[in-house]
């Protein structure tokens, strides 16, 4: 059975009972299959079917509760694991509460969504970055997968600051790494080319969610096309100079943490889940804040925890009401304090900094 077929969904609406009415809503709605075709599907690439095999193969009463236990484990798991890669030690509390605490780790945690895969790739994205080993890099850019839209333009990072010499074997490693895992994927479970899944994904781009598109219709209407180019334009800017203000030794993973909070900023089509993506932004912000004085080390840490924490809840409840686009300017918000912290070293006589 495939689970693109909408008429494949019908039986887990019906067939278990009072337990099904949250795990098969789209078909609870009163939408026939001809709606549903077009309506109420996500497009994801074969990592998703993987992901969740192992419980679907378990029965229902051991399956569902298996998959939310397993993803508060990863959650957790894999915030830690971010926050001993970035952080110093003195920090790894403050940081590891930052996250855990956060809008995007709690409703995944909730909703068991396999967009949680985007955590435990992007810590070992960093790691592999940090050691330049292109096999970690290539399996955490096939777990960053999961959410195309997203990895487009962190593969545009990538490249960037793996075109270095270098890093150069490392990137054809990486690049050999991510072709085969994504071919056996999808031999493994292919997706059916059926022009309807992409009307489904153009269909959801024009929802309410919580991207900048929709966000700039819902500030300026028809004016869409001219605001939201216009936003991504100053977040690139922002990014832009929060890499070249950054110390040579830590520009890389600036590099990556604005390219993570672009693609959010950038897709066509955002949820709260997707602002894991944002985790390495904050932790940068806080890590360069403590390299200031004391006053500003506060400032820079309240200014994470207001960001990322009251303004993320904030917007997450303004989103529960029904403007869930609110959610938009939280990417923004991270690459403003990504560059208002970054500090320019101190050059020596003679000395440039190094050029990606």
């Amino acid at each position: 059975m495939s689970p693109f077929e909408p008429a494949n969904w019908l039986p887990t609406t019906h067939g278990y009972g009072p337990l099904a009415g949250g795990l098969a809503v789209n078909t609870l709605d009163g939408l026939d299959l001809a709606q549903l075709r077009t309506y109420s599907r996500w497009l994801w690439p074969p990592i998703a079917a993987i992901l969740l095999a192992p419980f679907g193969a378990l029965p229902f009463e051991l399956g569902v509760p298996a998959l939310h236990v397993a993803t508060i484990v990863i959650a957790i798991g894999s915030a830690l694991w971010l926050v001993r890669v970035l952080m110093p030690p003195a920090l790894r509390p403050l940081a590891f509460a930052v996250l855990v605490a956060s809008p995007p780790l709690v409703q995944v945690m909730r909703a068991a969504t396999v967009t949680l895969a985007i955590l435990p790739s992007t810590a070992l994205l960093f790691a592999g970055l940090r050691r330049i080993d292109g096999p970690r890099i290539g399996l955490a850019s096939f777990g960053l997968s999961i959410r195309p839209q997203l990895f487009l333009v962190v593969l545009a990072g990538l490249f960037g600051v793996m075109s270095a010499r270098s890093m150069r074997r490392a990137l054809v490693t990486s690049a050999v790494v991510w072709i085969v895992l994504n071919t056996v994927a999808f031999v493994v479970s292919p997706i059916p080319l059926d022009p309807s899944l992409l009307d489904a994904a153009r269909e959801y781009a024009l929802h309410d969610n919580s991207s900048t598109w929709r966000l700039a219709w819902e500030v300026a209407g028809d004016g869409v096309a001219i605001l939201a180019p216009l936003m991504l334009a100053g977040a690139l800017v922002a990014s832009a100079v929060a890499v070249r203000r950054s110390p040579a030794a830590s520009r890389t993973e600036m590099v990556i943490a604005c390219a993570l909070a672009l693609a959010v900023a950038a897709a066509p089509y955002a949820h709260t889940y997707d602002h894991l993506a944002l985790f390495p932004a904050w932790l940068l912000v806080l890590r360069a804040a403590n390299t200031r004085s004391r006053g500003l080390r506060t400032v820079g840490s309240l200014a994470v925890i207001l960001a990322a924490l009251g303004y993320g809840w904030s917007a997450y409840l303004v989103g529960a009401a029904g403007f869930r686009a609110a959610v938009a300017v939280t990417p923004f918000l991270a690459i403003a304090l990504c560059a208002s912290v970054a500090q320019r070293p101190e050059l020596q006589p003679g000395t440039t900094h190094p050029r990606y």
